[in-house]
């Protein structure tokens, strides 16, 4: 693990970079994404980049790895979401998280929301903890976690006022 993490918005000619380290997050904690990685790995290249001009992806790479991903997606004029989050193993508990929770954070303040939600798995504690120490708050609100029978996921939001 050699130099500190730097935190970058990926573009459409970096799909590659999207795909490569959304696939290594899949395979490395399958339980907490709704796709399965054989369904992303399916997906075209024209899918990648089109993901990459409608949310706002966000790569941390330590020493030209990439160590973590985040993307920032529109919900609604008002609202912007966070959603495939993941960090490295190894890079986990040394603040890639809060990095990368902070690029979105400041993208959604950058495009006037209001409120930034997320939705996480009801029985993912850390988790739960890390967005509560971001300010994320839970709404109360959970639902079934597609693809997942017998699991929930629950609603937080931040409200970015």
């Amino acid at each position: 693990m050699s130099g500190a993490p730097v935190v970058t918005r990926v573009d459409e000619d970096a799909w590659r970079d999207w795909r490569d380290v959304r696939l290594a997050a899949l395979a490395d904690s399958p339980e907490s994404f709704a796709p399965s990685g054989p369904q992303e790995q399916a997906l075209s290249e024209e899918a990648w980049r089109e993901m990459t001009r409608t949310a706002a992806i966000f790569i941390a790479t330590a020493g030209g790895t990439a160590v973590g991903v985040v993307a920032g997606l529109s919900r609604s004029h008002q609202e912007r979401s966070l959603g495939a989050m993941w960090v490295a193993p190894a890079w986990r508990g040394r603040g890639v998280a809060s990095m990368l929770a902070g690029a979105v954070i400041t993208w959604a303040r950058s495009q006037g929301a209001r409120r930034l939600g997320l939705w996480v798995p009801a029985d993912g504690a850390r988790a739960c903890r890390f967005y509560e120490k971001q300010g994320f708050r839970a709404t109360g609100r959970s639902r079934q976690f597609p693809g997942r029978p017998g699991r929930f996921i629950e609603e937080m939001l931040l409200d970015l006022g």
